[in-house]
């Protein structure tokens, strides 16, 4: 049997990614650190909040259960239009078709092999364990089988109290016209095997659920693909319960509600998922606040051609504003709420970053109206895989931390691209188009200091909004960054309440002239901030070339521009360089300290918030040319 997966995650106060210089104090400002004598173990010092999730998952269980599939022994289950009844423990083999099986004893222990069965109700539970408390179910898969329920609010599998497991090499549909396709009240295992759910509410509900080297398929689901929830008598957090663990499962879905819904720990290892939400829109009434529980700022959308598109939260229009009925993210964690045993009016809400989502690698097709990967109260950390992601909303977020340190992330469209209280990316390659900010740190959290941190890897934004937004601070100390950042004067390429410091790497951002942010003069790599009032076009490729006309690096602007941030590892100073705009020299410099400017520049931004079409950010991503 499947042993129970447990986690052992970090400290708070050692994992909330906060940087921190050799005197131990928080990096809250860019001065901050600079007293301490370096800056590359400043920005390695950020922990990783769900770094000791790996090491807690056991794939024992799942080779234990994958051995299970002899038939040898088992009672031969008769044919029957009737309901196949089961009172003791054993195993039971099921060809040709049923009424329905009922699981009627407590405890048992029992193998099901359904080779060729088909179980039809229209009356019930087609495979129903609601009285069966503390039963270990196994059902081995052999060939094509199938479960079907089309009875009005009723499940068409449901173990109650008990555990559900999925093996063979063999396949299983099950169709839940009324309610969830799948309920299980404690875990639910599946391996190797074959799932096609299809589903009036949920298509899997469970307490905890674990997957590997399968197929689970929901062409549709009126809720959540997959959803794990912790027991109604829950008190506190734990991550004994409430969470998903997927390792090398071909997952895809279409769903009205999330494609993937833990309320502890999400933690996906290989495989592929192609995932899509689709959540309806309500007008913005006292009925619909009142039916649906949605709250003023819930309606944050308007309609635009035949979908609907999200807008700031101080939009001022006068459009009629809409809200999604429920949630529609494409993998969600957290966040849930306690009940206080000694209150029951009260309850108790963890919001200290328990909650985690961990992709260690797979490839990620995701179409969300609402977020496409999303940790409520948590942390969100990409090690590896590939990514397209097209949303509606939020791209990658997390209420605490969103770490990426490798994989290929490609967002085509959304609201905002990557959000946390803490952003810091550290390796892999990501390109983000976003109709508001590319990368954002914002909470709500007085304990958070926000920060960005880009120490690797190769990033691409094009936004509407700011390119780079920080609440606190921006820190660049290693990686490419390319940033197209916005055509309106009220947003800018690189925005930080507290400043922006530059200590290496490759920095290559474009805007408007508008609210243009130098970065700080206590930055240790050389930056130089140029603009115009002439706009340079869109598609033109900017270079940066040294004193004998070498291209040092260069950037094929996607959208019109008129100033240029620059900083590089080869900038010297005393030094001169120019900067072309296709065969046009825009102008030569000569970097006579940390910040030199040259034009118009130097204007400090603040933030702000512009909805409106992103453009594709193919093209922008030119490679880097070192001589």
């Amino acid at each position: 049997m499947m042993k129970r997966i447990t986690f052992l995650i970090p400290a708070l106060a050692l994992s909330l990614g906060l940087l921190a210089s050799c005197g131990g104090k928080p990096f809250t400002n860019p001065g901050d650190f600079l007293g301490g004598g370096g800056t590359g173990e400043i920005a390695d010092s950020a922990e990783d909040v769900t770094g000791g999730v790996k090491e807690d998952f056991s794939d024992g269980g799942f080779a234990d259960l994958a051995g299970d599939t002899s038939s040898e022994g088992a009672v031969a289950a008769e044919p029957t239009e009737g309901v196949y009844s089961i009172s003791e423990s054993g195993s039971y083999l099921f060809r040709g078709d049923y009424g329905g099986i009922a699981v009627g004893a407590k405890n048992l222990k029992l193998h099901l092999i359904f080779d060729g069965a088909k179980i039809t109700t229209a009356e019930g539970i087609a495979l129903d364990g609601a009285t069966n408390k503390g039963a270990e179910v196994v059902i081995t898969l052999i060939g094509e089988n199938s479960i079907v329920s089309t009875a009005e609010g009723e499940n068409a599998v449901q173990i109650k109290g008990g555990s559900l497991s999925f093996n063979g090499d063999g396949a299983l549909s099950v169709t839940s016209t009324g309610k969830n396709a799948i309920k299980v009240s404690k875990e639910l295992t599946v391996v190797n095997c074959s799932l096609t759910l299809t589903a009036g509410s949920h298509a899997v509900s469970a307490l905890s659920v674990s997957a590997s080297d399968c197929t689970i398929d929901v062409p549709s689901a009126g809720k959540d693909g997959i959803h794990a929830e912790c027991d109604d008598e829950t008190t506190a957090f734990t991550t004994q319960e409430g969470y998903v663990y997927l390792k090398n499962v071909d997952y895809s879905c279409a769903v009205a509600g999330d494609g993937i819904q833990a309320d502890t720990v999400v933690y996906l290892d290989g495989g592929t998922y192609d995932i899509k939400t689709a959540g309806e829109f309500v007008e913005d009434n006292a009925q619909n606040r009142a039916e649906y529980g949605l709250a003023a700022d819930d309606f944050r959308y308007i309609k635009s051609g035949n979908g609907y598109q999200k807008v700031a939260s101080d939009y001022m229009g006068r459009d009629t504003m809409y809200g999604l009925a429920q949630g529609c993210k494409g993998i969600k964690v957290g966040e849930i709420e306690y009940p206080d045993p000694s209150d029951s009016e009260k309850e108790i809400a963890v919001t200290e970053g328990d909650y985690s989502i961990l992709i260690e690698g797979g490839t990620f097709t995701i179409d969300s109206t609402d977020d496409a990967i999303h940790a409520n109260s948590g942390t969100l950390s990409v090690r590896g895989g590939t990514f397209t992601i097209s949303t509606s909303d939020d791209a990658l977020t997390s209420d605490v931390l969103t770490k990426i340190s490798g994989g290929e992330i490609t967002v085509t469209k959304s609201y905002e691209g990557i959000e946390g209280g803490y952003v810091e990316i550290t390796g892999g390659t990501v390109q983000i188009t976003a109709q508001d900010d590319g990368i954002n740190a914002a909470s709500n959290d007085m304990g958070i200091t926000e920060h960005v941190i880009i120490s690797g890897g190769k990033v691409y934004v094009d936004a509407s909004g700011d390119g780079i937004d920080s609440n606190g601070t921006i820190l660049i100390s290693g990686g490419e960054t390319y940033v197209a950042g916005p055509t309106s004067n009220m947003d800018c390429s690189i925005d930080s309440e507290r400043g922006t410091v530059v200590t290496g790497g490759y920095l290559f951002a474009v805007g408007s002239l508008g609210m243009v942010e130098t970065p700080a003069q206590n930055s240790t790599q050389n930056v130089v901030s140029f603009a115009q009032s002439r706009s340079i076009a869109a598609g033109t490729n900017l270079s940066l070339t040294d004193e004998n006309g070498n291209a040092l690096f260069t950037f094929q602007t996607p959208k019109a521009c008129q100033s240029v941030i620059l900083s590089c590892l080869e900038l010297a100073q005393g030094k001169s360089y120019r900067i072309y705009g296709g065969d046009s020299n825009l102008c030569e410099f000569t970097v006579q300290g940390i910040i030199t400017t040259v034009g118009s520049s130097g204007g400090i931004g603040r933030p702000g918030g512009s909805p409106g079409p992103g453009g594709p950010g193919g093209p922008g991503f030119a490679p880097r040319t070192t001589t």
